[in-house]
């Protein structure tokens, strides 16, 4: 069950709260009810997939410059299932699988495995979103990297 409290991530915490802000009283908000210009700062950290059902598959629609810059590389265009440490059955998989099947945020918590060895953790919030209100047919994922893993930042 996701609980923001758990989140260590200023961003992510930031990111969470626009989103429930754009949810209101739906089950989760659409792509469309979403402004680029509300998020500012945080755009360099976002991550947007675009989720085929039939087969499962997630797409990156969108990597925000700070995510590039921490992977040395641009995945825009890319399926997951083409990138052999990501696809099934990898933990990536299995945490934007999980908010796809519960429409629920995940936190994901992966180990940084970056050029930047003075990062130590990365944390993820990933967001569903619906164009039919019932979907999810995307996912809005807000990307931190982190020194420490024990408070905010």
């Amino acid at each position: 069950m996701f609980d923001p409290k758990k989140l260590k991530s200023v961003k992510n915490f930031e990111l969470y709260q626009y989103w429930n802000q754009q949810k209101g009283d739906k089950l989760m908000p659409a792509r469309a009810d979403l402004d680029p210009a509300d998020l500012g700062h945080l755009l360099p950290n976002i991550l947007i997939h675009e989720v085929q059902a039939e087969p499962l598959d997630f797409r990156y629609r969108l990597v925000g410059s700070e995510i590039v810059r921490h992977i040395s590389q641009n995945p825009t265009g890319t399926w997951m299932s083409q990138i052999p440490h990501q696809k099934k059955p990898s933990k990536l998989w299995g945490f934007l699988e999980d908010a796809v099947m519960n429409k629920q945020p995940v936190i994901a918590n992966p180990p940084y495995l970056g050029q930047y060895k003075e990062f130590k953790f990365i944390e993820d919030i990933i967001l569903p979103l619906s164009a039919d209100g019932k979907n999810v047919n995307m996912l809005f994922i807000g990307v931190d990297f982190l020194k420490d893993h024990s408070k905010l930042h």
